[in-house]
């Protein structure tokens, strides 16, 4: 059975990124068995990069974000298009010719499946970077990785993942969903909180090794932030993902270990926690409320997955 497909670049400044990559993309598109098309949201940039696209590009549609909220301005796209699938990437990738089909393939074989992410390589290298994904709670806070213990064994296997960064969605459920949350703006986090959301409704969150991406960077964020600042931006929405999402229980325990960790992250001169958790502080209203929307938009009967349970099927 066909869907209709659309695969969204998100771009920022990237006109040489798109000029390398997005012929791997279109050739993508054209050799899918369904109806498979090309976008790219661009986050306003200042380089000329849609120009760029209107003239050189004229099958691939350019999308507009009304301001830079990186990947919240998917959400302004998502709402406008009409596709079943929608395959969101970066536009530092290239991707293999037949990378689309064995993405979509998993949302015909059930209506349960919200995201199925690719392989992840190395441009550089051809190394494993991820895409699947273990999420637990360690020591009081939650914690996910594409390096876990033992991660090697799972890289060429099928499974279910954490990571909603990049893939093929079901575009009804991520609107449902209302797609990625700026809460967590300038990013980090985000693609776990809406992987959990989706998990808790009992949607499915894949990993397809059969689809392979390359991938060239993700040095932007250090460049902006630098190596603490970005680890800091870690911490700060690791402990809005908790006040948010977590059922009371788990907030309960990670209240008893927090002082503990406080204490180390300044004796150790680690202040990354330290300094994350204050400055998540003048965040927990909102947390909260996002806590309290996600309760009443809730549907009905249907009772949500438990926390441990998710964390224990990655």
């Amino acid at each position: 059975m066909k869907r209709r497909v659309r695969i969204l670049l998100l771009n920022y400044n990237g006109r040489e990124l798109l000029e390398r990559y997005l012929p791997s993309f279109l050739e993508a598109a054209r050799a899918s068995s369904h109806d498979c098309r090309v976008g790219v949201v661009d986050n306003c940039s200042s380089d000329g990069s849609a120009e760029y696209l209107r003239r050189h590009f004229l099958d691939v549609t350019v999308y507009t974000a009304a301001s830079n909220r990186v990947l919240c301005s998917y959400n302004e796209a998502a709402a406008a298009l009409e596709d079943d699938i929608l395959i969101l990437m970066n536009n530092d990738m290239r991707v293999e010719k037949d990378f689309v089909d064995p993405l979509v393939a998993p949302f015909l074989e059930g209506p349960d499946v919200f995201f199925v992410t690719p392989r992840c390589l190395s441009m550089a290298d051809g190394s494993y970077e991820g895409s699947r994904t273990r999420a637990r709670m360690h020591f009081g806070v939650f914690w996910s990785s594409s390096r876990y213990p033992g991660h090697e064994r799972d890289i060429d296997k099928p499974g279910l993942t954490f990571h909603a960064g990049f893939g093929a969605f079901d575009r009804r459920k991520f609107l449902e969903l209302g797609g990625y949350d700026d809460l967590y703006l300038p990013g980090r986090l985000e693609d776990a909180d809406l992987c959990f959301r989706a998990q808790k409704r009992g949607w499915k969150c894949l990993y397809r090794p059969d689809s392979v991406v390359r991938h060239e960077g993700g040095t932007s964020f250090h460049r902006r932030f630098g190596a603490y600042g970005t680890l800091v931006i870690n911490w700060r929405n690791t402990f809005l993902f908790m006040w948010k999402n977590l059922e009371a229980g788990l907030i309960a325990r990670s209240c008893v270990w927090l002082p503990a960790r406080l204490a180390y992250s300044l004796v150790t001169f680690r202040t990354e926690l330290f300094a994350g958790f204050c400055r998540a502080l003048p965040l927990l209203p909102q947390a909260l409320s996002r806590r309290r929307a996600l309760r009443l938009s809730a549907p009905a009967g249907a009772p949500a997955v438990p926390d441990l349970e998710i964390f224990g099927r990655t």
